[in-house]
């Protein structure tokens, strides 16, 4: 039966200055605010394109040990896991592609450069304090890879008296996780660390184990009242047992395919107010990831496992400039600019490397007493290998604050440019057609939004409802082309156009005190190429029910998956292609559930004990 029950035991090793009942309705008092839409604070409700947000509490309330399980509950957000723990897991956002989605780690991009995408299997959520969720219009400020949306994780930063918290879990198959954080700040000073370690046997009968050892921080010195320093840096290492390494096969599973990781990331930022109206800040940050796969023959045939061992070295270096310059309450600029170099080191052959080089300027502009938010803005991105390439958009808001309405609509340019494996993947032995083609151009969109949010009964009821319309044109994929026996018969191309349109729908509801009720439904529809859309359902939709009372908490969530295309897991040994299938829909639930045990000790804040049912009705 695939299911998890976990029990958790947590302690804050400080002294409270509040019961821990009481924190949940304070940050409920708090207005959300978001960075990503705009690259500067603004309050969510401001916001005039499409914005999520995943707060730290919601984590919790869900009991969510990693990045992919938060996200399944954002409208929009199909979220594709290839298999147990470990396994390759990608996050689709209104129908674009996974590499079409940029994945920021406190502002720096963590997408692997060879094949466009992040894989979330391995991110955890210890340290997270919100995951902010841009669906679309991510091309101006953003550039390439956010032409789909943008992800980005923000850590915790360090606040308050000094807090020590340990927390220990078990469940079946034998699944184990620990987690050590300190957070704290001490005068100009302030730190948040973690670090967790997880293992599982997983499900299969064999091949199938996960190991997971990360750790994450945050430094932030505040040298005057309008200077400060952030120093970001984040680790994983993991080990992976890759149970259906064997893909050409049916039937046929891998009993000594492994895959093990690393993960650096290191982020530095100088901030400086230098007037009341005016600041900027300068950051640069790296993100490296080293990635070795090996196996050995099996006796399976054929298996295409002989190659023992292969290695893959992304990294990704950033610097950035931004500066932000208000005119009284009305009118706020925002220029920036962006290099980027983007590498790869592969034993199959690639060893490149591509800059780029960004530009963005916008305007915030705020009319009528701020009912009116106008924000216009453009992009110069100056590629290596592409040339020039310009982004403009344009969005817009009207608040109606006596009726708690808001409207809201925009318009987006982006464009995408190929990856390293796209362009430049050498051929599958000598004498074979590269896989990559140098001569690929860049997918470019565009996008239209248009929206509501409508707040009733005092508040305590939420509805938002929006329509979007996106295509892409010169979409990259591969085509089937004359090869040798013994070849990969594919190579990257250009293929053609596609469009994508949908509607999102939210409900939130305050049905009484500590009990909230939330739901979301997209309705997805597209025209491809080869009319299908692999693993992004027509209809999709969650249903959370969340309760809290004194200690004592719970959380109940439905996961809506529609009807889908799929490919088969075999692939055809000659033509490495897979047939197309259609997979049935499903329902899966998720109970969690905590207390807050009525026990006091010197020093301890509190002890909480934590229960957890994934896939509650053993759904397949």
């Amino acid at each position: 039966m695939h299911l998890r029950f976990i029990l958790l035991l947590l302690l804050f090793l400080t002294l409270p200055t509040a019961s821990p009942a009481a924190q949940p309705q304070q940050e409920e008092t708090l207005k959300p605010v978001v960075v990503t839409p705009t690259r500067t604070d603004i309050p969510q409700e401001e916001a005039t394109t499409s914005v999520s947000v995943v707060t730290g509490q919601e984590i919790q309330q869900q009991g969510a040990e990693t990045v992919l399980e938060a996200l399944r509950n954002v409208p929009g957000l199909d979220v594709i896991q290839s298999g147990s723990r470990g396994n390759t897991t990608s996050v689709f956002i209104r129908g674009a592609d996974s590499s079409q989605v940029l994945v920021l780690l406190d502002g720096v991009e963590v997408n692997s450069t060879t094949l466009g995408q992040f894989d979330f299997a391995h991110l955890t959520t210890e340290n997270v304090e919100r995951i902010e969720v841009l669906r679309g219009a991510g091309g101006t400020l953003y550039g390439s890879q956010a032409i789909g949306g943008v992800i980005n994780i923000i850590t915790k930063a360090g606040k308050g008296k000094p807090e020590l918290s340990l927390s220990a879990e078990g469940g079946n198959g034998r699944t184990h996780r620990q987690v050590v954080s300190l957070r704290g700040a001490e005068g100009k000073f302030g730190y948040s660390l973690s670090a967790t370690r997880f293992e599982t046997d997983g499900f299969r009968r064999f091949n199938d184990d996960y190991r997971n050892l990360a750790a994450s921080g945050r430094l932030d010195y505040r040298l005057t009242e309008d200077t400060s320093l952030k120093g970001i840096f984040r680790f994983i290492k993991t080990d992976l047992g890759l149970f259906n390494s064997n893909n050409f096969v049916a039937g046929a599973t891998d009993p000594n395919a492994r895959e093990a990781l690393s993960q650096y990331l290191g982020k530095l930022e100088w901030e400086q107010r230098i007037l009341k109206n005016w600041d900027y800040r300068i950051s640069g940050s790296i993100f490296k990831e080293h990635i070795k796969d090996s196996d050995a023959p099996d006796s399976c045939v054929p298996c295409f496992d002989s190659i023992s061992r292969s290695r893959f070295r992304p990294q990704i270096g950033t610097g950035e400039f931004q500066t932000n310059y208000r005119l009284g309450e009305w009118s706020e600029t925002t220029f920036g600019v962006e290099f980027k170099r983007r590498k790869a080191s592969t034993s199959g052959g690639i060893n490149r490397a591509i800059r780029n080089m960004g530009y963005y300027l916008q305007e915030q502009i705020r009319l009528f007493d701020g009912r009116l938010i106008l924000i216009p803005g453009v992009r110069l991105d100056d590629h290596q290998k592409f040339g020039t390439e310009w982004s403009p958009s344009f969005s817009a808001a009207y608040l109606f604050n006596e009726t708690g309405t808001k409207l809201k609509g925009g318009y987006s340019e982006g464009f995408k440019a190929p990856t390293l494996n796209d362009l430049f993947f050498p051929p599958f032995a000598p004498g074979c057609p590269s896989f990559g083609n140098p001569n690929l151009g860049p997918e470019k969109s565009w996008e239209l939004n248009a929206g509501f949010e409508q707040m009733i009964f005092s508040d305590r009821v939420q509805i938002e409802g929006t329509y979007f319309h996106r295509e892409v044109k010169d979409l990259i994929g591969f085509t089937t082309i004359a090869a040798p026996p013994g070849c990969f018969p594919l190579q990257a191309a250009n293929l053609g156009n596609a469009r994508f349109d949908g509607v999102e729908w939210g409900l939130n509801v305050k049905v009484f005190s500590g009990l909230s009720l939330g739901a979301n439904y997209t309705y997805l529809d597209w025209d491809t190429q080869d009319g299908t859309l692999l693993r992004r359902p027509r209809h999709r939709g969650n249903i959370i029910i969340n309760y809290v009372q004194e200690r004592f908490h719970i959380n109940l969530n439905a996961n809506i998956i529609g009807k889908r295309d799929d490919i088969e897991s075999v692939t055809d040994p000659v033509t490495f292609t897979n047939p197309t299938i259609k997979k049935s829909g499903y329902v899966t639930f998720d109970l969690a559930s905590s207390y807050t045990l009525p026990w006091k000790a010197p020093g301890v804040k509190s002890v909480t004990l934590f229960g957890k049912i994934e896939n509650l009705f053993d759904k397949k």
